[in-house]
């Protein structure tokens, strides 16, 4: 609080009227009492006066000293930061700008910037722990020699999320392809769901596998199979997903409208898209 000026300006102007007002005070209690003469009265208001007014003149000039002196830290960080900012655009992933980051919130100048790199440092720290995090559990399952289909999304999961870590900070349009995760209602589905994974394969789709749905009693099933995004500018590629499914024979009806799901994308990274069978007629 006391690194602003205008606080301590504030509060310094509040002291010395509180000075002012106590001495007013007393010297109207010495007066009414009588006890101090006149002629030592008036020296000590004019002692009073002198001593205010030079310790305001004093301060007055010191805040004056401050704001210069704020206003060329001010210029420093708008420099500082001028140099780093293409820096900080330009690295590569989340370690990069861990190590980039945790080096400026040292090296900043005093002040907000330090503390605004402090405080994007303590972000990523959290956000790197979990990078690392992803990585070793990458690593474990890439140790599987025969992994199961869950064990194949999940390593397509984390494979996408660390893809994201690892990308630049500023970026242009997403050179991620498009993937889709296929859901069937039940066993009898997945020749079919093959049939369709090999199609969108072809169509430059990642698919990284079929889950049967059917088995979780708590999953919600469709009454129309339907294509689901997350994205509002992925709407495009949603209505693509319809048309290809449409050339197949899926053995099911099929909800030509797809799907938006509620909020910004709900951890997905961006091109996610998931195809939702329902009961065979």
């Amino acid at each position: 609080m006391l690194t602003n000026t205008g606080t301590v300006s504030f509060i310094l102007y509040g002291i010395f009227i509180a000075i002012a007002i106590i001495g007013l005070f007393i010297a109207i209690y010495f007066i009414n009492k009588q006890n101090v003469p006149p002629d030592k009265l008036e020296k000590i208001i004019d002692l009073s006066k002198y001593t205010i007014i030079s310790v305001c003149v004093a301060t007055v000039t010191l805040i004056i000293s401050d704001l210069f002196k704020e206003r060329e830290q001010d210029v420093k960080e708008l420099e500082y930061f001028d140099k780093y900012a293409q820096d900080v655009k330009k690295v590569d992933g989340i370690q990069e700008r861990y190590e980039l980051s945790r080096y400026l919130s040292i090296v900043a100048p005093s002040g907000y910037l330090k503390t605004s790199w402090q405080q994007y440092y303590d972000t990523l720290k959290v956000e790197y722990h979990e990078y690392i995090r992803l990585k070793k559990e990458q690593r474990n399952l890439d140790t599987l020699t025969n992994p199961t289909e869950k064990q194949l999304i999940r390593k397509q999961e984390l494979n996408d999320s660390i893809e994201q870590k690892e990308s630049p900070l500023v970026s242009g349009n997403s050179t991620l392809p498009p993937r889709v995760y296929i859901h069937i209602s039940e066993e009898s589905q997945r020749d079919f769901a093959k049939t369709l994974q090999a199609t969108l394969l072809n169509e430059s789709f990642l698919v990284p596998g079929i889950e049967n749905i059917g088995k979780k009693g708590n999953r919600y099933i469709p009454t129309k199979t339907e294509v689901r995004y997350y994205r509002e500018e992925e709407l495009p590629g949603a209505t693509r997903l319809i048309s290809i499914i449409k050339s197949q024979n899926l053995g099911t009806q099929l909800n030509e409208v797809p799907q938006k799901i509620p909020g910004t994308g709900r951890g997905t990274r961006p091109g996610h898209f998931e195809i939702w069978f329902s009961k065979p007629s």
